[in-house]
């Protein structure tokens, strides 16, 4: 699928394919670090993480789903 996504996308659709593998890794990198503050105790401070996890993922689908959408018009 990512393949045939870049391969069918123009610049800015890979750019946007850039940008959401880049927040992807932001978001397994704070949920990470958040569950690690959950377990040392520190749970009351997880919320900034857990915010970051789920903007960061909802953002990255967002980015995806319109290259798609651009990979589409384009093949057409």
């Amino acid at each position: 699928m990512w393949r045939q996504l870049l391969e069918y996308t123009d610049t800015v659709g890979r750019a946007m394919v850039g940008i959401a593998g880049v927040l992807l890794v932001v978001a397994v990198v704070s949920f990470v670090v958040g569950i690690v503050r959950a377990a040392t105790g520190q749970a009351a401070t997880t919320l900034p993480f857990w915010l970051t996890t789920m903007g960061s993922a909802v953002i990255a689908g967002v980015l995806v789903y319109l290259a798609s959408r651009r990979a589409d018009i384009r093949r057409r």
